[in-house]
């Protein structure tokens, strides 16, 4: 029994690892939009304390358009990276598991009554080999949740850095 007892804590083990690995990406998440509230209040303290109104656009300028391009993408990349920012914490799963009464989300839609759910619990429960394999779906979907937020985050990552980087090249060109 006690060799069994180290084989599911293995299956508990992995499942709080992928959690630990979701919320990790949703702190991630979380910087991202940190950031840019940081970047926002920032430019638009500054565009309030100019007097000179250095983002007015000189249509004579000959860069003009590039810059409006510039500032364009930089939006564009902004906004690509809020969406990945706001999809970490949304993530659209679309999985096929059979319902089980260890997954807090399975519980209201198949067991509504806990008399029937309790006795589909200790049926799971008292089933080693079915115990297994409801513990492995739940490694299964917190592990596909947890890669699903992270690709998002990474996408995000990168969309900032891009826009940052524009963002950076239109406040040269407008100072220069």
């Amino acid at each position: 029994m006690e060799s069994e007892q180290f084989i599911t804590d293995d299956y508990w083990q992995l499942i709080k690892y992928n959690y630990d690995q979701i919320r990790f990406a949703e702190l991630k998440a979380s910087v991202i939009i940190s950031i840019y509230s940081i970047f926002f209040t920032v430019a638009y303290t500054i565009d309030i304390l100019d007097e000179e109104n250095v983002y007015s656009f000189d249509y004579n300028d000959p860069f003009i358009y590039f810059k409006i391009t510039v500032v364009c993408l930089a939006i564009f990349f902004t906004i690509r990276s809020f969406v990945y920012s706001i999809n970490c914490f949304l993530p659209k799963l679309k999985l096929s598991t059979k319902p089980s009464p260890l997954f807090f989300g399975d519980i209201k839609p198949n067991w509504p009554k806990f008399e029937d759910y309790s006795k589909e619990l200790i049926r799971v429960m008292d089933d080693d080999d079915e115990y297994k394999v409801h513990l492995s779906q739940m490694a299964y979907v917190t592990g596909i949740i947890s890669s699903s937020k992270f690709a998002y985050v990474t996408k995000g990552i990168k969309n900032l850095t891009i826009s940052i980087c524009f963002y950076l090249l239109f406040f040269i060109l407008v100072y220069t």
